[in-house]
């Protein structure tokens, strides 16, 4: 294996390794994605980020269990784990082993603070409000519905991790906010999104969200809903609305009954903004690409594709 600085995708970003494999007269080349912990959470950024390169993708994980083997098989994505758990599919090589246990603990990956729930908060904030990396702290905690001294460590913990550059009189400014942007979506679905969870319901019309509002509501579309009014791309099977309020009177309009697998689900607005969005009752893109990737599913990871492309890249700007 060798680190692979030279290859690069097209946000900038640098694959964490080349691998070759071979046996014989047979020669396959594959850039790498690492992943500690490879879950549905992690996993759509994952392979997002490996379909960025024009090279075939290879994730390599501590540990793949059986479902997740399966799951990578289908979509096609070759993978390697630490227990000799694999998937390669290059005719004439294959190689498919699943089941193999991982003795001892897994080990947990490691975390800066910047990116726990709070921190987490902030740089949500920061990467949707460029501006505001020059604002007082007072400002940004207000932004992120932070306590105030968290934004002090947050800002630290982003400096030392190369991903904010002090520049003294000059002001602040992001670093690498592609390499940020891939983490924070790896991070949110596992680390935050869970803290908003209000709660799932079933609407017995699949289509009932295309005529509801939520602005008013104060409440706004979230996941597969937003991404189909941004790319019209999406036939949604699962609604995502985040919310200041519970929204009772959205339930009641439209006739949604708790349901813990349901097809909708509601979650608490966590920011104290207006950002801009392509659609006054949509959550930023940011939070739309996230939710997608969190998902797992194939056809919405192609779908965080278009989002990026349309609406992410421009949070990147110079620092591509």
């Amino acid at each position: 294996m060798v680190v692979a600085e030279q290859y690069r995708n097209h946000a900038g970003g640098h694959a964490d390794a080349v691998v070759r494999l071979g046996a014989n007269d047979i020669h396959r080349e594959f850039v790498v994605e690492i992943k500690t912990r490879l879950t549905q959470a992690t996993l759509g950024a994952a392979v997002l980020q490996l379909k960025d390169f024009p090279q075939k993708g290879l994730i390599i994980a501590e540990y793949v269990n059986p479902n997740m083997a399966d799951r990578l098989k289908e979509m096609g994505i070759a993978f390697m784990d630490t227990a000799g758990n694999a998937y390669v599919n290059e005719p004439p090589l294959f190689i498919f082993v699943k089941g193999n246990k991982l003795e001892g603990i897994p080990g947990k990956q490691t975390q800066t603070r910047a990116f726990q729930p709070t921190g987490l908060k902030v740089i949500f904030a920061l990467l949707c409000q460029p501006r505001l990396i020059d604002a007082p702290y007072r400002d940004i905690a207000k932004a992120a519905k932070v306590a105030l001294g968290t934004v002090g460590w947050v800002l630290t913990d982003l400096r030392e991790a190369g991903y904010l550059i002090d520049m003294g009189v000059r002001g602040r400014r992001l670093a690498d906010k592609n390499k940020l942007i891939d983490r924070w979506a790896t991070a949110y679905p596992e680390k935050l999104r869970p803290k908003l969870f209000l709660g799932r319901y079933m609407a017995d019309q699949p289509q009932w969200w295309e005529n509801a509002g939520l602005h008013y509501l104060q409440a706004y579309w979230g996941g597969e809903v937003a991404a189909a009014k941004i790319t019209q791309y999406l036939k949604p099977q699962l609604v995502t609305i985040y919310t200041k309020e519970k929204p009772a009177e959205l339930i009641l309009e439209n006739r949604l009954r708790k349901d813990p697998k349901g097809n909708v689900e509601i979650l608490k607005v966590f920011w104290d903004t207006e950002y801009n969005r392509p659609q006054p009752d949509l959550v930023p893109p940011l939070l739309v690409y996230a939710d997608l990737l969190a998902t797992g599913d194939a056809r919405n990871i192609e779908t965080a594709r278009i989002i990026y492309d349309q609406e992410i890249t421009r949070l990147i700007g110079e620092d591509r």
